[in-house]
């Protein structure tokens, strides 16, 4: 064969030229070859170099995406150090992320990139997952393990270990479950601040407050978004202790009564020494996170979102009756001396015995209801996602008056008025006896919540501000502006009003 001088091409002995580049071979001598394919070494050698060639213009074709992913790098580190549970945190997050993707889509076309960028985000990756683990484990240094569904109520000797911590303070009465007891009309022992308060204290609980707070011996408890049951002091806000109920986010309000708190979330229902959070017994109860328990009498009745109400014993857990529900229970239960009064979103209404759990009556409403439903006197008042307010008799189920005010949170009442907080911002006042409005303050904010009341006060969080009004005539007496939008029902007793919001502060404010 005649390699050619020129392009190196593997030519035949024979040929005068090169077939490759068409350069005069006559006089280049031949050489033997085993190869019976001429040129093909130097074909593939040539071949080599465009790819090279072709991947470097690709390479500097394509545009910097590096600094894309850096920044995305830089605002994942803004992120976790303004925090997981804070508005601003989320917003920087998304915009990491949108930014990385940026960095990657831009040099997805450069290997030698992308294999570099590829192992920076891996790293990136590893830091941020060790931060969020000493986070998580800084936030549950008190915390016990989680309670896993029990076989059997039988009581346990495991529990929380309680942070030491200074004295409750006096506090001369309590608010032991949701709408301050077990009928829960939101009537609160009071006294409210007369005036403008100011903040006392507040506590950050690292996740969203759905719940309304409970108090009892100078001791708030609260449970958060992230499903961790807090013990704060009601005088100087010192968390007293903490544990871990539940993964899942619950928004049902824990009852405290007789130095116990029930609470429930997820797949569990448990009773815990109020004193130090130690577990005194747990059953499992599927996903029964959102409605809160009501306690009377020995009994403390709380529902299942599998369409289950149940009454259990306050002192062994055991379960004294259950009933199924056409719907499901999303509301608290209203307990009195003889009956338990229960809605479902189905809109239907129950009342049944007690002790026994035999069914006295059955009503359907117009709509369904989430909403407790509250029991003043011998009068029920149920509201409905149709924005309705009805009236009924205790007794008999006998529906006496409806109101449409637009509200589907239940009324606060003296048994004189109803005060209702409607979502388009509106806060009624409603005669007990005639369903007649009475009076109407726009507050023009949201109302994400149930109002509570205390002597002539009714106090109810519109958008981020805790508003006090004039029962009687609906005026406006303060207000007090919080961090966030308040999603927790107020709780007033002593001077003080506790509530929470949604960038997952307790607050105490308190007159000047």
């Amino acid at each position: 064969m005649r390699i050619c001088p020129e392009c190196g091409w593997e030519n035949d002995e024979h040929a005068a030229f090169c077939v490759s580049c068409a350069g005069n071979i006559r006089s280049t001598s031949a050489v033997a070859s085993s190869d019976t394919r001429p040129g093909v070494a130097v074909l593939q050698k040539r071949l080599e170099r465009e790819r090279r060639r072709h991947d470097r213009m690709r390479s500097e074709d394509s545009p910097g995406g590096g600094g894309w992913i850096a920044a995305g790098a830089v605002l994942i580190a803004i992120a976790l150090i303004v925090g997981p549970d804070r508005s601003v945190s989320l917003m920087v997050w998304i915009a990491a992320v949108i930014v990385a993707i940026a960095g990657i889509w831009q040099i997805r076309r450069d290997y030698k990139a992308m294999r570099i960028w590829g192992i920076f985000l891996a790293g990136t990756a590893a830091l941020v997952l060790v931060f969020v683990g000493i986070r998580a484990i800084q936030a549950s240094g008190t915390f016990t393990d989680d309670i896993g569904p029990a076989l059997s109520a039988t009581p346990t000797e495991t529990g929380s270990t309680p942070v030491t911590a200074t004295s409750a303070g006096s506090f001369a009465g309590s608010v032991p479950m949701s709408g301050g007891g077990p009928t829960h009309d939101s009537q609160m022992p009071g006294p409210a601040p007369k005036v403008s308060p100011v903040l006392a204290w507040q506590l950050d609980t690292g996740g969203e407050l759905y719940s309304a707070p409970t108090i009892s011996n100078g001791i708030v408890y609260v449970t958060s978004k992230t499903g961790v049951l807090h013990a704060v002091d009601a005088m100087s806000g010192e968390e007293r202790w903490a544990r871990e109920v539940t993964s899942y986010v619950t928004r049902a309000t824990p009852a405290v009564v007789d130095g116990t708190v029930y609470v429930g979330g997820g797949f569990s229902f448990s009773a815990l020494d109020a004193a130090t959070g130690e577990e005194r017994w747990t059953i499992p109860l599927q996903y029964g996170g959102h409605a809160s328990p009501s306690v009377r009498g020995g009994l403390v009745v709380v529902s299942s979102q599998q369409g289950w109400i149940f009454a259990l014993s306050t002192e062994t857990g055991d379960v004294a009756w259950r009933l199924p529900t056409e719907g499901i229970v999303f509301g608290a239960a209203s307990i009195t001396d003889d009956a338990v009064i229960y809605a479902t979103d189905e809109g239907i209404l129950y009342s049944v015995d007690r002790q026994s759990g035999r069914l006295d009556w059955r009503v359907s409403l117009p709509g369904a209801i989430y909403a407790t439903p509250v029991v003043i006197d011998d009068t029920i008042l149920a509201t409905t996602q149709a924005g309705e307010l009805h009236a009924l008799d205790l007794t008999s189920g006998d529906r006496r008056w409806s109101a449409n005010q637009g509200s589907a949170h239940p009324p606060a009442t003296n048994g004189d008025v109803a005060v209702l907080a409607a979502s388009d911002g509106g806060i009624y006042g409603l005669d007990v006896a005639t369903g007649e409005r009475r009076w109407l303050y726009p507050s023009g904010k949201q109302v994400m919540t149930a109002p509570a009341i205390s002597e002539n006060l009714a106090i109810v969080g519109t958008g981020n501000s805790l508003l006090a009004l004039d029962i009687a005539t609906g005026e406006a007496v303060w207000y007090f502006l919080a961090g966030d939008t308040i999603e927790s029902a107020p709780i007033m007793i002593d001077g003080f009003v506790f509530f929470g919001s949604r960038d997952g502060f307790l607050n105490a404010v308190r007159e000047r």
